[in-house]
């Protein structure tokens, strides 16, 4: 039987804490990223550096966009994020809300492992509008999902030679019991994917 790493001491924390509110573990994570994401809307409206940094943005042409690029970013492109501090992070944005850029400033636009955690009928639309008016035309928008089809066909195999296509070489993960498990986290992550995508859905 497999072992689950020891926790640290803030998940140690957190598990304790978790018992004592009056809501789900699902719900305080919502709440702490939603939290998260507006005080940086907030740093972003009334500090100066900020404020200036973001009017910049405004007035770039032919810039390389990576959105929601998580713990580190792409030498030469502009790279937003709701949250976060990464060296290579040019400034803190919600993708939910309007890109501060230009009407056709962006030749190219990088969304990896982003989309999934929109919510598909409330913000994707949104997002894909706001990334059409500020594409060049001729402008390429490259998105990476998760692929649901390559995950179940791994899974209805029923052996190893799935997954190792898709890097789990060395099998499930060590705090996975079960193949439905893996699947599982990489549509959902915990409450933070909200759509499985697929490259092509029937004609």
């Amino acid at each position: 039987m497999k072992t689950s790493p020891p926790l640290t001491l803030k998940q140690r924390f957190g598990r304790w804490a978790q018992k004592r509110l009056p809501f789900s573990a699902r719900v305080t994570g919502i709440l702490r990223f939603e939290f998260a994401v507006a005080r940086q809307r907030c740093w972003n409206r009334f500090f100066p550096w900020r404020r200036a940094k973001i009017g910049k943005l405004r007035e770039m042409k032919d810039i390389s966009l990576n959105v929601g690029t998580g713990g580190r970013g792409k030498e030469g492109w502009i790279n937003l994020d709701a949250i976060g501090s990464h060296r290579d992070l040019y400034c803190t944005h919600d993708l939910r809300q309007p890109l501060p850029l230009a009407d056709q400033s962006v030749r190219r636009i990088l969304a990896e492992h982003v989309v999934e955690h929109l919510d598909f009928r409330g913000d994707v639309p949104k997002v894909l509008a706001e990334f059409h008016r500020v594409l060049q035309p001729g402008g390429v928008l490259r998105i990476v999902v998760p692929d649901v089809p390559r995950f179940m066909q791994a899974y209805l195999q029923g052996d190893l030679t799935g997954w190792k296509e898709l890097g789990f070489a060395q099998g499930l993960p060590a705090d996975m019991e079960t193949a439905i498990e893996l699947v599982n986290h990489v549509f959902h992550q915990g409450g933070e994917h909200l759509f499985g995508w697929i490259y092509r859905d029937w004609e």
